[in-house]
């Protein structure tokens, strides 16, 4: 890189050179697994040097952590537009698990590589552990107006949350996380016809 351009790049505001870092992991994530993730390699990306990277983050499992919360807000805006499905029908429910097919269309890699480096990481598990368990209390919720309101034969809505939800997110990252992804149709199809028959079954 030019002098005059590594100057530049250290004149840029510090959140900037976060931000290009965290946006390089997340295309290298895309295209690798989290063991395969490298400073060197990320950083080249960048056009910073390793010593950078420490600036902003201790280590790959704090970097990881930093992701975690930039997907994790998108997905939170996700569940909390699923968990109104009470008020609506099998319809309306099947297109806002449209939502959540279209989040790892997306950002399944992402969430795949966040998932192994949680197997790696008290800190990262519990993030991650932290963001699935958010999405079960919405639904937990979701399920238990129904039961309420008349809409669902009573169950145990924690334990029908926790299924769904984990199934869910194990299926998705199985077949929109890895190389090789399901046909994101066949996927809604799926999801809303498990979902579906459980939460909204025929009259």
């Amino acid at each position: 890189m030019p002098a005059a351009a590594q100057r530049t790049r250290r004149r840029q505001p510090p959140e900037e050179t976060r931000r290009q870092i965290l946006e390089a992991a997340q295309e290298l994530l895309r295209e690798q697994s989290f063991r395969e993730l490298g400073i060197d390699t990320l950083m080249s990306r960048t056009g910073h040097t390793r010593t950078v990277f420490y600036r902003h983050f201790d280590d790959v499992p704090a970097l990881m952590l930093a992701l975690i919360e930039d997907v994790g807000r998108e997905l939170v805006e996700v569940a909390e537009h699923w968990a109104q499905t009470d008020r609506v029908g099998p319809d309306e429910a099947r297109a806002r698990l449209a939502g959540f097919v279209d989040f790892y269309v997306r950002h399944g890699p992402l969430v795949h590589a966040v998932s192994e480096a949680s197997h790696h990481d008290a800190a990262v598990e519990a993030a991650y552990n932290g963001m699935v368990e958010g999405f079960v209390a919405l639904t937990t919720q979701t399920i238990q107006t129904r039961i309420d309101n008349g809409d669902l034969e009573p169950l145990d809505a924690p334990e029908t949350a926790r299924a769904l939800v984990r199934m869910l997110n194990g299926y998705l990252l199985d077949a929109l996380g890895r190389k090789g992804k399901t046909e994101p149709d066949r996927v809604l199809e799926t999801v809303a016809m498990i979902w579906g028959r459980t939460l909204f079954p025929a009259g």
